[in-house]
């Protein structure tokens, strides 16, 4: 799909990937409810019915309305709250998500009435693994009665049930659901080509990416984008600041580490075109 070329001359040595640390920071997924009161003994019905990744829960408790459970030794939290997700900060994303169902957007979550928390609150696993783990759980719970909506804070994105339901069963390390932790936002530019950039990729590790205008549709610009992050992951480390790599047979795009042009904190990998 793509061909990588190093450049002939001396180049930036790559940053190995900075995977998350075992035991690492809390990672978090929001269920969005239309209703205020959240089943809890449906969510640990659901979560008792068989096992999750593959993985048998252990150690089910309720306590204070919240549930606890262990995936080997994750320890995961599923925590009510009975207001809304603040909507400051699901508008933008309602606004540009586009895995929704043609007339009901998910600008339509701006009615929801509570959302509950989905935390893998630490574990030995490496990030790939506990975000794999953290999915399934939430591809369980997202087919109870009221919920309307999926929050993937990472990634800021918003996904229909159904959907994160079906890409969430097919998650593995060796295969993580990118299309679920990280947004690959198009963009249009004024000459009819397109350009993207991502937001979620350093969670896992990798520098965010922003690739200059192509001339592809948005679904081939976004497949491209997300087969790059695959080969990244699979090797381990960032493609080395300096080399090239073919967008199409025509278009040869150089890769710059560099500050972001879309916000971005600390320093993203840019694909422009090759000089």
């Amino acid at each position: 799909m793509f061909n990588w070329r190093k450049k002939t001359s001396q180049t930036t040595a790559s940053p190995p990937l900075s995977t998350e640390s075992k035991g690492g920071k809390s990672i978090i997924a929001a269920l969005l409810l239309d209703t205020i009161n959240f089943d809890t003994a449906a969510a640990q019905k659901a979560i008792s019915s068989g096992k999750i990744a593959g993985v048998s829960p252990a150690g089910i408790q309720v306590v204070e309305r919240s549930l606890t459970l262990n995936l080997n030794d994750e320890f995961m939290m599923i925590a009510p709250m009975a207001v809304p997700y603040p909507w400051s900060d699901l508008e933008g994303p309602c606004t540009t998500s586009w895995m929704w169902p043609e007339g009901n957007p998910a600008t339509n979550l701006k009615n929801h009435k509570s959302h509950v928390l989905v935390m893998d609150m630490n574990g030995s696993a490496d990030g790939i693994s506990r975000r794999v783990l953290l999915t399934h759980l939430v591809g369980r719970l997202a087919t109870l009665p009221g919920v309307v909506g999926i929050y993937w804070p990472e990634a800021t994105l918003v996904h229909f049930p159904p959907i994160f339901t079906q890409m969430a069963a097919e998650a593995t390390p060796k295969a993580p659901p990118l299309y679920l932790w990280v947004d690959f936002r198009i963009l249009r530019n004024s000459n009819d080509t397109f350009s993207c950039f991502t937001t979620g990729l350093a969670c896992l590790g990798l520098m965010e990416m922003e690739i200059a205008e192509l001339n592809m549709q948005p679904s081939e610009l976004r497949d491209w984008a997300i087969s790059i992050t695959y080969y990244m992951l699979d090797r381990g480390s960032p493609i080395p600041n300096g080399d090239t790599i073919g967008a199409t047979a025509d278009q040869q795009l150089r890769i710059t580490y560099g500050p972001s042009s879309y916000g971005a904190e600390g320093t993203v990998m840019r694909f422009g075109k090759k000089p």
